[in-house]
């Protein structure tokens, strides 16, 4: 079996944590595996590296960015595979360029074009552990780029992908998937089994344990993915093609904060979009109201930014600020009248709704950002007490 592992930054910070991944790794390969490594930098190190290119340039250039930013992956890969040896295990470590995994040339955004794979099985047919640095990749000239949020555990799928590998381990500093952020709801629970379509979606409208890309991959490519802890390697959650195992017709609830909402009157949608596209402005809902008024909700930043924009080019936008978007997700969300439970139990705790949004998989419901904690702890209470 060919087993993909990735370590998050925590997990790869200071050498007692770089240790105990490498006897991990190790006792993972003992089992009759094949193992493939990917690695975060550090914890706190890349923004430790952006934080000191500002000092020398406010606005630096990508290019040189993803330059400097590339550094701290390739210290965890050479480090961990020192720890291996010295453990009497064979390891190797690879960079993006080694390897030759293009991208294109979004630099800090990049997107991976083809990771040849004959380097890492021959290695691991000579009985390597190999390490790869996650997060970057080079353009067709050559140029070193970064993935942007969430680049390693796209990487770690998209070499699992390539290399035809059973199953992706993640590590984090977190134990699964929860019913909401048990930060937020004490009593949330971990998730067993989720579907690809459900995390998917639960991370597109906030759950931080896994970005969207790397799910979005894993579900194409049906490599199935097992999140875990790297720090009490104890079972987390497995995401899977078709995976709902729990009767539940919820699988958890979802939030984002620091929305702003727009309202603005255009004389058709193309225009819309076309100025949302030229300011690079991310999206997180849209509408289209009555007549030609139109309703984005995007984050509250860029909400600033695009509103001197459209004032700029002579509209009369309406701004609201200040809001978050909480979700229920669930392949059952449609059934069992959910939706409309979920409104009148906001209605009668007098927690104003700015908007509704449905899909097949959640239903969202935009609310005053003061608001969250309580939308969130009641519908938690409701929906898996």
């Amino acid at each position: 079996m060919i087993v993909v592992q990735k370590f998050g930054g925590t997990s790869v910070k200071g050498s007692q944590r770089l240790q105990e991944v490498a006897k991990w790794i190790i006792k993972t390969k003992n089992e009759g595996n094949k193992m493939v490594v990917v690695v975060s930098a550090p914890g706190g190190m890349t923004d430790s590296l952006i934080e000191q290119a500002k000092e020398v340039n406010t606005n630096p250039k990508g290019r040189e960015l993803d330059m400097l930013l590339s550094v701290g992956e390739q210290i965890s890969a050479a480090l961990l595979a020192m720890g291996i040896e010295e453990l009497g295990e064979k390891a190797i470590s690879f960079n993006a360029a080694q390897l030759q995994l293009k991208t294109n040339d979004e630099y800090n955004n990049a997107k991976i074009l083809n990771i040849p794979s004959e380097k890492i099985l021959e290695n691991l047919n000579n009985d390597y552990i190999v390490i790869i640095t996650g997060f970057q990749g080079i353009d067709e000239e050559g140029n070193v780029t970064t993935l942007g949020r969430g680049g390693s555990d796209t990487s770690a799928v998209a070499i699992g992908a390539a290399i035809n590998a059973d199953k992706i381990e993640i590590y984090t500093d977190v134990d699964g998937v929860y019913t909401s952020d048990p930060k937020i709801i004490k009593d949330a629970k971990k998730i067993e089994n989720i579907s690809f379509d459900e995390m998917i979606e639960m991370a597109d409208k906030g759950s931080k344990v896994l970005h969207c890309r790397s799910v979005e991959l894993a579900s194409k490519y049906r490599i199935p993915i097992h999140l875990r802890s790297a720090f009490t390697w104890e079972e987390g959650t497995w995401i899977e093609n078709g995976k709902t195992m729990e009767s539940s017709d919820v699988r958890g609830i979802s939030h984002l904060n620091n929305l702003a909402n727009i309202k603005i009157n255009l004389k058709n949608m193309d225009e819309l979009v076309n100025h949302l596209e030229e300011n690079h402005i991310n999206v997180k809902s849209f509408q289209q109201l009555e007549n030609s008024e139109f309703s984005i909700l995007i984050k509250k930043e860029d909400a600033l930014r695009f509103y001197k924009v459209l004032k700029k080019i002579g509209c009369s936008p309406k701004l609201t600020d200040n809001l978050s978007m909480i979700s229920v997700v669930g392949m059952g969300i449609t059934s069992n009248n959910i939706p409309k439970k979920l409104t009148k139990i906001l209605n009668l705790n007098d927690i104003n709704i700015n908007s509704i949004s449905l899909n097949e998989t959640s239903v969202s419901y935009v609310i005053s950002q003061h608001k969250l904690n309580n939308a969130n702890a009641i519908f938690h209470c409701e929906l898996f007490k």
